[in-house]
């Protein structure tokens, strides 16, 4: 996937395109303005601008925004547009009132591409640095801590409970804690080469884990004092797990 590219047609599907006095909607500020862009089509025909995650690009003298995302841009270049300054419509939160179902769908579309890439960034970082594979029955038997968190219950407390690396950027906190584990009271937790987050019963998995290349650091441990998960499924999913 790191060498993909999509034609320019395929771009223009996957984008909005733009006209001079298209009404565009800030949400925040419950406001429409009328865009007024009949001078960016002959001024930067070829040519792309990005702002805040969104990219504008001029084809054949017509105007389109799209989110920005590697294959966008990788396809952008290969197409020989050049990067120029200038206004980029829907990056300020706001979003085209008469194309707005396109919109969301091109955002959501963006997020997923944005966990692929995370994904792919964390498998190429650990092929660098030698922190390969457990097998997959092992896999199945750890508790996979979701981006949405694990609200959990203590008699001193409530929490919710979050994996080590929660977000799509891989930025010094994926490096600085994926290929680690970290055990306490019988429990264990560690950061994948996908980037992921598990947590196991029993110390059994830590001869594999060493064996990978994975090193054990100062983590926070999940559900290793005694907390009782309140979501009925991820529970059920807890309590599955096996030493």
């Amino acid at each position: 996937m790191a060498n993909k590219i999509i034609t320019m047609d395929s771009l223009k599907e996957e984008a909005v395109r733009v006209y001079n006095g298209m009404i565009t909607v800030f949400p925040q500020f419950s406001q429409e303005e009328t865009l007024n862009i009949s001078e960016l089509a002959p001024k930067f025909n070829g040519c792309y601008a990005t702002n805040n995650s969104t990219v504008c690009f001029v084809s054949d003298n017509e105007i389109f925004v799209t989110p920005c995302t590697r294959l966008t841009l990788r396809s952008l270049h290969a197409a020989g547009f050049h990067q120029e300054r200038f206004y980029v419509p829907f990056s300020n939160s706001d979003y085209p009132k008469s194309e707005q179902f396109k919109w969301n769908f091109l955002l959501e579309k963006a997020r997923q591409s944005y966990a692929e890439d995370f994904v792919e960034d964390c498998v190429s970082y650990c092929d660098e640095h030698h922190i390969g594979t457990i097998s997959d029955e092992t896999l199945r038997n750890c508790f996979e801590m979701p981006s949405t968190g694990v609200k959990v219950k203590h008699f001193d407390f409530e929490d919710c409970y979050y994996p080590i690396i929660n977000s799509t950027c891989f930025d010094c906190t994926a490096v600085d804690n994926i290929g680690h584990f970290c055990t306490n009271n019988g429990k264990v937790v560690f950061v994948y080469r996908n980037g992921k987050t598990y947590v196991t019963k029993g110390y059994g998995i830590l001869s594999e884990l060493r064996a990978a290349g994975y090193t054990k650091a100062g983590l926070f441990v999940p559900f290793s004092n005694c907390e009782q998960i309140q979501d009925s499924v991820l529970k059920a999913r807890w309590d599955s797990i096996t030493k």
